[in-house]
């Protein structure tokens, strides 16, 4: 407990903790009142005031699409800031002259709400009933039929496996996040352990105390800030989501919730702290294996390429989180954590891979300790310059 509590308390009050902390919870307040944001900056659209030099047919057919696209923008009959000037009406050919520059999203509603009003016309010239255009507008309505699966010969409606776009932000900001905080952790935990040995002031420490109750205790003080940290951001995302208006920023970026959107929020915190307690505990063993400071990057370099792979595994596996590749590395318990969740972004997934997944993260933890406290136990004393004498060593 002595070693537990020297370790916790140091890492808790370490200034990296505590403003890695308050970025990421600073970044959720941002990220939560985005739309809030995007309005200040927005405004920023001033109204413009368009002179309109056409017949009226055009403008009768023109203003109320222009205003459908974008508000700020108010047709004038003299003295506009902009004047509109249609030079031809087969094709429609037309031209802005402006006092100064208006804005790209002005530009674009005025250029979206032309093409709108040229096909008015052209639907206008070829003389199409309202039935006829009302058809030519509709969409082709088509039925995705699977085959059964009770080999009858029969089909049945296919299950919709369009991602949901909020399900996808918070699977990706779980994903970064654990990442970064394994990076974070394992390099500190393998440089405490690394550290202690290359300083001797191990052999002080082993003289009173078993090496592996020594490593336990360093191991799960670090788990446990690294852990404390993911539920401090957890419950700033919560206060920063209860005081935001979360429906109209839903509404501002087109984001909804379904089905699988609780389900895929507690499952990311379970595998992002099932996550970091694997790596914690294979970088405590590789730092076991470490006698120099100069060789521990080396030492590191299984815990770095190993979150690499997962990470971009889950990254770029979101746009077929149901391919069997994905399913096949989700079962691959170093990869588990970061691609396991993404198999959530397809609606049929249940309860069961989940929990076979974490089954299979408890299982490697505990080999994981088991083998780290056999390596540091028969390491900790070792004065070998490389990783592979201590490997050698080690088998003996």
């Amino acid at each position: 407990m002595t070693t537990f509590k020297l370790t916790f308390f140091s890492k808790l009050k370490a200034k990296s903790f505590l403003i890695t902390t308050l970025i990421i919870i600073a970044g959720l307040f941002i990220a939560f009142n985005l739309d809030k944001i995007i309005d200040l900056f927005d405004s920023d659209d001033e109204a413009l005031t368009l002179e309109v030099e056409a017949d009226e047919s055009f403008l009768s057919a023109f203003e109320p699409t222009l205003q459908s696209y974008d508000d700020t923008i108010e047709i004038v009959e003299e003295n506009g800031a902009a004047v509109l000037e249609v030079v031809n009406t087969d094709p429609l050919e037309a031209e802005i002259r402006m006092d100064e520059d208006i804005s790209a999203s002005q530009e674009e509603s005025i250029r979206l709400a032309l093409n709108e009003t040229n096909r008015a016309y052209v639907v206008q010239t070829l003389g199409l009933s309202q039935e006829e255009i009302a058809q030519m507008y509709a969409e082709v309505p088509v039925e995705f039929l699977v085959a059964a699966g009770d080999d009858s010969g029969d089909f049945e409606a296919a299950d919709a496996d369009d991602m949901n776009v909020l399900n996808m932000v918070i699977f990706y900001f779980s994903v970064i996040l654990m990442f970064i905080i394994i990076l974070n952790y394992a390099s500190q935990i393998a440089t405490e352990i690394a550290n202690e040995k290359s300083s001797r002031v191990i052999e002080m420490i082993v003289s009173s105390i078993r090496p592996t109750q020594h490593l336990m205790a360093k191991v799960f003080a670090m788990i446990s800030v690294s852990v404390l940290q993911v539920l401090l951001i957890t419950a700033g995302g919560l206060v920063a989501f209860y005081f935001s208006d979360t429906s109209a920023l839903l509404d501002q970026f087109g984001l909804e919730t379904n089905e699988q959107t609780m389900k895929i929020v507690v499952y990311c915190i379970i595998y992002v702290i099932l996550g970091l307690v694997l790596y914690l505990s294979v970088a405590a063993m590789l730092g076991s294996f470490i006698s120099r400071m100069e060789d521990l990057q080396q030492g590191l370099m299984p815990v770095t390429l190993l979150s690499m792979i997962g990470y971009f595994i889950a990254l770029g596996g979101m746009s077929f989180a149901d391919h069997i590749a994905v399913t096949i590395t989700s079962f691959f318990p170093f990869f588990t954590p970061f691609v396991m969740p993404l198999r959530l972004l397809v609606n049929d997934t249940g309860h069961a891979p989940m929990l076979i997944g974490i089954a299979i993260m408890v299982a490697t933890i505990i080999i994981t300790l088991a083998l780290a406290g056999f390596v540091y136990k028969r390491s900790v004393l070792s004065t070998e310059s490389g990783i592979m004498k201590n490997i050698k060593r080690i088998r003996k």
